[in-house]
């Protein structure tokens, strides 16, 4: 995994950030939780603009349909490196924004603010017809926040997620090469061709350099109301356009965020108070890393020494201010119901992961979520429902893994003159183009993880922020095969903050979140995967490792026909202790018919036990039978199940006939995974004989059934 620091000299930090891009695209791994990278050239290809410019003016709206919030940013153009773009103003539309008091957040989604500059990569939007900005051209960012390249305007660099240009003007040579051609000037950027006589000025204007001689506390968090002291000379009387700058959690550090000018208590020449900040002034939060004070005068200086900030508490920025949302009970029973769409609960598997990443966030932090079952919702919408679904990479975006949506409303205080946010429901779109491991087993090859990038994003729902904290599951950088399916102490932490936040009266009157203590939480931490699958000969096995295996005395190997009531079927000794990972196999002879769950007992010398999480099993030799009971049909009860297994949610078109070949009878049948049973009801027919003649994808058949 790619580790890139902010280091003090522009050049080297250029080179390093270049050298860590090349060796992670031969490496071919991701480097966020959400992202896969995108070359240059790829960028460049396909995106059917490319231009330089800057974001003078936003403003946003709600679709048409009252759905979704989105921004129009309208872009002052200064050149133009592909496309036939003439204009002097474009829109782009960015996903999430604040109308009122209402806030959409989309975790992955490119934002931008009033005044930055950069390279964007474009593709006409076609999917909002009315927008603000009431321009022949309105676009999006290709590969959402791939799809642009953010300038440092005062020390004329720039920076994407992953690269670091020295000069802008190494990014257009970069950039031309890739199309072949120069750029053309559209208009003047006068504020980057400003940039080098200004420098010079500040540097001859500038009476004392700045230093940092120290700052407490050095090991803190962001966005929880922390103050932070910077002691020292030459920073000043006052702030003026000066600011204290951390590096950036959200790209790993490479580039540098300011706070909101609120976030400063007091500033003088030796010593500097404010709030660490986790919302930032130009988008981004703040990290772990070497802080930067920059003075009005220019003049700059990054400390020796490194804060380290364990977790970021998710803010709200409204009206240049921060606020911490609160969760509260949106569905009456303390919290939030999580439900599945119909891509998602297809994949048994898939929520089989799902559920453990939940279930992994509520035992830390007893966070009120409940699984709730299928719903019709296919759409990621303002509509009171928190929906779990897989989507298109062209919606939830090129090179995105997953992203989190997450749904804000707030009321205003005029007597104190506070705001209060809290989160009315949020939604999961998961990528249905990436090659997921769902687990226990672990990932191999060119997989990625889905239990861990769903613990990630499940951190956002919580409302925690990205950090510059390796194997934090809300660090921001993932490779393939990496699989990290616990909580460090600080994620856990900054969950039990956020829930300390979230408990009580607010001002609002909302209904806050009760805790919900109810999670399977005695989890064996012994235990990294687990995979069962029929063989062959139509036995299960069960295939296990074991990680610091240090008391474990044996394994039970545990059976259920729901996942509910488990039985022992067998006990392997344990090959520890050991630091090393250890391999383990059991077979099952005599399985459960059709499907059932496993999970292993760990048992430890003291006569105490913990649990692995459970693994579900269906024999293919059952899958797509229909079976139907009771046959015959007797007495009052008149319902008949119709019993069809699946791995997949489907649909069955099913006609009963009469003896006489009358149609008397028409069923359109759901089947889900995990759920293969469905009653119909012969109220109503005469005894005899009947057929039930039934489709369902490429498979058909007829049955016989009686009435008595």
């Amino acid at each position: 995994m790619a580790k890139m620091f902010p280091l003090t000299r522009t050049c080297l930090r250029a080179a390093l950030a270049w050298l860590l891009l090349l060796l992670n695209f031969a490496a071919a791994a991701s480097d966020t939780q959400h992202m896969v990278p995108l070359s240059l050239q790829e960028r460049v290809q396909q995106a059917e603009m490319v231009i330089e410019g800057e974001v003078v003016r936003q403003e946003s709206f709600w679709d048409a349909r009252q759905e979704n919030i989105y921004t129009s940013n309208i872009i002052k153009v200064y050149k133009s490196f592909k496309g036939e773009v003439q204009a002097e103003l474009i829109e782009v539309i960015t996903e999430g924004g604040a109308v009122g008091l209402k806030k959409h957040v989309f975790s992955t989604a490119l934002k931008l603010k009033t005044g930055q500059q950069g390279l964007f990569f474009l593709k006409r939007q076609q999917m909002l017809q009315r927008t603000p900005g009431n321009l022949p051209l309105s676009t999006r960012a290709y590969a959402s926040e791939q799809g642009f390249v953010r300038y440092d305007v005062e020390n004329r660099s720039a920076s994407g997620v992953f690269e670091n240009y020295s000069s802008v003007q190494e990014l257009y040579k970069a950039v031309s090469e890739k199309t072949g051609q120069q750029f053309r000037t559209i208009s003047e950027n006068q504020k980057l061709k400003a940039t080098s006589v200004q420098n010079g000025q500040k540097q001859e204007q500038a009476t004392a350099a700045p230093v940092i001689t120290g700052f407490s506390p050095t090991v803190a968090s962001a966005g929880t109301g922390t103050v932070l002291t910077i002691t020292g000379s030459g920073f000043g009387s006052s702030r003026g356009n000066g600011a204290v700058e951390f590096p950036n959690a959200d790209d790993g550090g490479q580039t540098y965020v300011k706070p909101l000018p609120s976030e400063y208590i007091s500033w003088s020449n030796t010593r500097i108070t404010m709030y660490i900040p986790s919302v930032m002034q130009d988008e981004g939060t703040a990290g772990s890393g070497r802080i930067r004070v920059t003075t009005s005068d220019g003049s700059s200086f990054t400390s020796i020494g490194r804060i380290e900030l364990e977790f970021a508490y998710s803010n709200i920025d409204f009206n240049e201010r921060s606020f911490k949302p609160i969760l509260t009970d949106q569905n009456g029973a303390g919290g939030y119901t999580i439900l599945y769409s119909e891509s998602m609960d297809s994949r048994l598997a898939a929520k089989e992961g799902f559920r453990r990443a939940v279930n992994t966030w509520v035992c830390v932090s007893e966070i009120n979520w409940r699984l709730g079952g299928l719903t019709t919702i296919n759409t990621a919408s303002d509509d009171g429902s928190s929906v779990a679904r897989f989507a298109s990479q062209s919606t939830v975006g090129e090179s995105v893994l997953a992203r989190t949506i997450s749904r804000y409303e707030g009321c205003a205080n005029n007597g104190t003159g506070d705001t209060l946010f809290w989160v009315t429901e949020f939604d999961m779109e998961i990528n249905s183009e990436i090659d997921w491991q769902y687990g226990p087993g672990g990932p191999g090859g060119q997989q990625f993880d889905f239990e861990t990038v769903m613990l990630h994003e499940l951190g956002h729902a919580h409302q925690l922020g990205h950090v510059n904290v390796p194997r934090a599951v809300m660090f921001y950088a993932i490779e393939f095969a990496r699989l990290e399916r616990g909580l460090s102490s600080p994620d856990i932490r900054g969950a039990q903050l956020v829930m300390d936040k979230s408990a009580g009266e607010n001002i609002c009157g909302v209904a806050p979140m009760i805790p919900n203590p109810n999670g399977e939480c005695n989890l064996a931490p012994e235990i990294l995967t687990l995979d069962a699958a029929f063989t062959p000969t139509n036995a299960v096995e069960l295939n296990w490792t074991s990680r610091s295996e240090k008391r474990v005395v044996s394994y039970t190997v545990q059976r259920s026909p729901d996942g509910m009531t488990w039985e022992d079927v067998g006990s392997v000794a344990a090959k520890g202790p050991s630091d090393a990972d250890l391999l383990y196999t059991f077979t099952d002879p005599d399985p459960l018919r059709e499907q059932s769950y496993y999970r292993l007992e760990v048992e430890y010398g003291n006569s105490e036990s913990s649990f692995s999480p459970r693994v579900f099993v269906v024999n293919p030799a059952d899958l797509r039978v229909l079976k139907l009971f009771p046959n015959p049909v007797a007495g009052e009860d008149t319902r008949v199940t119709l019993r069809y297994l699946v791995s997949r949610s489907t649909t069955m078109k099913a006609q009963l006939y009469n003896s006489k070949g009358q149609a008397v009878r028409e069923y359109a049948v759901s089947f889900s995974s995990g759920t293969s049973a469905y009653t119909i009801s012969l109220e109503g027919l005469a005894a005899g004989i009947y057929f039930l003649r039934w489709k369902e994808g490429n498979r058909n058949g007829t049955e016989r059934l009686l009435k008595l």
